[in-house]
């Protein structure tokens, strides 16, 4: 993989869209932000052609027999448990297990720090706990990021797959109304969702428009029923700690 801060992962790209530029901190509107990490994992393992995502509603994933790991160390995490699994999963389950990986937030910072995008810095709350930021200071990848994102969703050509991951799980998660306003969204209703569906994707290289479409879907709705699980047991811990 390059190094270059132009050729980002899928999961770093997300990461930038909820990050707040100044102070380091996730965004409150961010919402499920590590589940969309986690389904831009998945999403581009399928694109990598290392995983096939069945089509099917149970949506089983299973690796391929393909020799080589990702560079990316989250990345090639990712692949090891597919590979390492005693039992064939979900794509919903590998989407939460993604997104709950160890530092994930932290370890894809890191990454984007050593590419001169952000810097790292710790502050201090009440005096004993202290916590990680990642301030920008090369804003120049995301604003293209989220660019392209306007001219995707404002327009009506065919987009490339990658930015088409990432638009849908912003979307899918809740966090695209932090760079869209909320008219604008209910205005292009219809063209998120040809979006999420992977309508409008042109061919790339190594993954026909047909392959990104699948991954996409398989992406996204894993995304979705990964957030509907997580809210379900929110509020059955609400509810059990109200009755006790």
């Amino acid at each position: 993989m390059s190094s270059s801060r132009h050729d980002l992962h899928l999961h770093e790209q997300l990461l930038l869209l909820v990050l707040r530029d100044r102070k380091g901190t996730v965004d409150y509107r961010a919402g499920f932000y590590n589940l969309a990490m986690g389904g831009a994992v998945l999403a581009e393992l399928a694109l990598a052609g290392v995983i096939r995502i069945e089509e099917s509603k149970k949506a089983f994933v299973e690796a391929k027999p393909v020799t080589g790991r990702p560079r990316d160390e989250i990345m090639a995490e990712a692949l090891d448990r597919v590979r390492n699994s005693k039992k064939r999963r979900r794509a919903s389950s590998w989407v939460s297990t993604f997104g709950n990986l160890k530092r994930l937030r932290h370890r894809t910072a890191l990454g984007l720090c050593r590419r001169g995008i952000l810097r790292t810095k710790e502050s201090q709350i009440l005096l004993v706990f202290r916590r990680k930021l990642y301030p920008t200071i090369d804003p120049g990848p995301e604003r293209r990021l989220i660019a392209g994102m306007r001219d995707a969703v404002m327009g009506d050509g065919d987009i490339e797959a990658g930015l088409g991951v990432v638009l849908s799980l912003a979307h899918a998660t809740g966090s695209l109304r932090i760079h869209f306003e909320r008219k604008e969204l209910k205005e292009r209703k219809a063209r998120l969702k040809a979006i999420t569906a992977g309508e409008p994707f042109t061919a790339g290289a190594g993954h026909p428009a047909i392959a990104a479409q699948k991954a996409v879907r398989a992406a996204v709705a894993a995304s979705q029923a990964a957030v509907a699980a997580t809210q379900a047991a929110v509020v059955a811990s609400i509810a059990a700690s109200s009755s006790s």
